[in-house]
């Protein structure tokens, strides 16, 4: 990086399959800490989870994307 660069933000969507909002949470984390250690930063975060059936409009937003109460949770983040 040089004093010239300019700096962009980035923002990626993805569409992840999983039984419950924990393990989607859990396979979020997983993508977001693989795309961190690849481009040598820790500057890629989470900004929303939310489910969404295919072919619906339907959509339900995750209040905390990271975070996960432990009633909802039957085992902790593996991190």
């Amino acid at each position: 990086m040089s004093n010239k660069d300019k700096r962009y933000v980035v923002s990626i969507d993805m569409y992840v399959y999983a039984e419950n909002d924990y393990k989607a949470k859990e396979i979020a984390e997983r993508h977001r800490l693989s795309i961190n250690n690849k481009l040598n930063t820790n500057h890629v975060n989470v900004t929303e989870i939310g489910e969404q059936p295919f072919a619906s409009t339907y959509y339900r937003k995750l209040d905390n994307p990271m975070f996960i109460s432990k009633e909802e949770a039957s085992e902790p983040f593996p991190f």
